[in-house]
């Protein structure tokens, strides 16, 4: 197809082209001077700069642990030799697996393909800036209008949908972010090119740089969509097209000077840098790999958990371990390090956000944490209280237990009977939480489990039975350290207090097991944003009466980021993946992360 339209592109170029057009191209070639050659090899030089760092973002967006030279070196070949004998993405794969060390075949594709994909996302975002802002008879202000509204609905899918599921085929889809710093270097190579181009002009041919942009910029689109030998067809086409004052054999000068200086030299040194690939470097100070059960026995709070079921991972360098969740747009590290100090552990953070290019965030941050980051210049946010049990001295009696207790006799009036669940029942369970679901609504991510019997089996569940049958069912996250409550369910026929009753026998199991703490999970601070916005939400005002019938201690969470952007941005994605979670995977899917919403019990 790609050389169909070559030869289209050609047939239909000879009946435009003047028959003098070709006449005294060898002689206008060789008037061109030696600055003008010098001018197009260093704007080709800062054109090859950019789109070597495409690679190096798709690279840390795929996290292949390539280095970030063996990036750079590969992508700028692959390009080089892409752009010339076409079928970029084809080619580019291959020279990408050729290259760089350790790197599949598959994960060569995925790179080339993304690269060529991001690159037309920028370009688009390049056209709508010239046609708004120095539109021609070229790209006019409605042509910039249109191309800025298709950018911006590629930025609003990928913010909406991080990740996309295509059959078996999941796609992380590039972070807002990532989409700046491929626009700017959509923009630095596009303007790069198009100065390469214009130094080569003969001095003759009148043209001002802002008229041949906008041209250039068509004509590199149509280049790529082509998918011809170094774009020959379409990009002469559209670009003679797009400049009809200017003289046919000045412009066809001008690109043939331009290939020479733009495809033929760097073809040339990409086709050395093949005879010999890179070298695997040693390890790198910094890695990142899958969560393991491990990881979760010595994590200072059992609420980490929760991570069985998301798609969580780790971070490590040196002497810092980080538990961290990629909701789309942030690297999201959860409560606190599993090994490391406060401060290593931001650094750390904030360096691998970088790589990533991510907004880094630290999630539900005890108060030692958000100390050491206010210390960095970290913005903190009281974003949830925690509710903490005391077991060792946990009493049901005196006055701030009276709705408890009252909660509590209706149960046992009632028949419920509680017991730690052994060989679960999951017919049942399942059924359970189907009819609370249908009652309180689809569940959503990141604050309390979702039904799945893989996920449950790692923790503490306990029972509610009435009249022989089970009713309600509650599952805790569960360490020598403390117990954290993750799941809640009801069915609707279960009698009052049935829940109350769950969640006093899991405290009194965990004071004989020596568990010292007892969570009731988070609910949103009693005053500040956070309350303002739970409040305007309208949820978890039964949960919070719910919860605070057992009289906890309130112990203050706080959100963590660099800056206020950063910090509104991180949270604004965290919230989007609470309440759109992904739901064409299957729920135990390691990389599915669907949580329940906060409502009453």
């Amino acid at each position: 197809m790609p050389f169909f339209i070559g030869v289209l592109c050609l047939w239909i170029l000879q009946d435009h082209l003047a028959s003098d057009s070709f006449t005294g191209l060898g002689a206008a070639l060789s008037k061109l001077s030696p600055i003008q050659w010098i001018t197009a090899g260093l704007a080709t030089a800062v054109s090859f700069w950019a789109l070597g760092r495409y690679d190096v973002i798709l690279h840390q967006h795929l996290r292949t642990g390539c280095r970030p030279h063996h990036a750079f070196a590969s992508g700028a070949a692959a390009i080089a030799i892409g752009q010339t004998v076409g079928l970029g993405v084809l080619s580019g794969a291959l020279v990408r697996w050729r290259l760089v060390p350790g790197i599949t075949l598959a994960q060569s594709t995925k790179i080339a393909s993304g690269v060529a994909a991001c690159f037309l996302v920028g370009l688009t975002f390049c056209l709508g800036l010239v046609g708004t802002f120095a539109p021609s008879e070229v790209l006019t202000n409605v042509h910039g209008a249109i191309f800025f509204f298709v950018f911006f609905c590629i930025a609003f899918l990928c913010v909406l949908k991080p990740k996309i599921t295509l059959g078996n085929c999941h796609i992380r889809c590039p972070s807002l972010k990532m989409l700046g710093t491929v626009t700017v270097l959509a923009l630095v190579d596009a303007i790069s090119a198009s100065v390469a181009l214009w130094c080569l002009l003969p001095t003759q041919a009148v043209l001002p740089l802002a008229a041949l942009i906008p041209a250039y910029m068509l004509a590199l689109g149509a280049a790529l969509l082509g998918g011809t030998p170094g774009g020959v067809g379409p990009f002469e086409l559209v670009l003679l097209a797009a400049l009809p004052a200017v003289s046919q054999a000045d412009l066809l000068c001008g690109i043939v000077a331009f290939r020479l200086m733009y495809y033929a030299v760097p073809f040339c040194v990409a086709a050395l840098m093949l005879r010999r690939p890179f070298v695997q470097g040693g390890p790198s100070d910094m890695r990142r790999r899958d969560l393991h059960e491990r990881d979760l026995m010595r994590a200072p709070r059992a609420e980490i958990g929760l991570c069985r079921q998301g798609d969580a991972g780790i971070v490590e360098a040196r002497q810092v371990s980080l538990p961290v969740l990629r909701p789309g747009q942030s690297l999201c590290l959860l409560f606190a390090p599993l090994a490391g100090q406060p401060v290593a552990a931001l650094k750390v953070l904030v360096s691998e956000a970088r790589r990533e290019t991510l907004w880094p965030l630290v999630y539900k941050a005890d108060g030692r944490m958000a100390a050491a980051a206010t210390k960095l210049g970290w913005r903190a946010l009281h974003v949830a209280d925690d509710l903490v049990i005391d077991t060792a001295g946990f009493d049901t009696q005196g006055r701030t237990f009276r709705q408890l207790r009252r909660k509590l006799r209706q149960a046992e009036q009632s028949g419920v009977t509680v017991h730690r669940g052994g060989a679960l029942p999951w017919k049942d369970l399942a059924g359970i939480d189907a009819d609370w679901q249908a009652r309180q609504g689809a569940a959503r991510g990141m604050t309390m489990g979702r039904f799945c019997p893989e996920y449950l089996s790692h923790q503490a569940v306990f029972l509610a039975r009435h009249e022989g049958r089970v009713v309600a069912f509650a599952s805790f996250h569960t360490s020598k350290r403390d117990w954290c409550l993750d799941l809640m369910r009801t069915c609707a026929t279960a009698p009052d207090g049935t829940m109350h009753a769950v969640i006093r026998s899991a405290i009194q199991a965990a004071e004989q097991d020596q568990v010292p703490r007892f969570s009731l999970a988070a609910l949103p601070p009693k005053r500040g944003v956070m309350a303002w916005c739970a409040a305007k939400m309208g949820e978890g005002t039964g949960l919070l009466q719910f919860k605070m019938s057992f009289n906890p201690k309130r112990t203050a969470r706080y959100a963590l980021a660099p800056g206020w952007v950063s910090l509104i941005l991180g949270l604004s994605d965290l919230w989007l993946s609470i309440r759109r979670p992904n739901r064409n995977l299957a729920h135990n899917h390691h990389e599915n992360n669907e949580f329940a919403r906060a409502r009453a019990v």
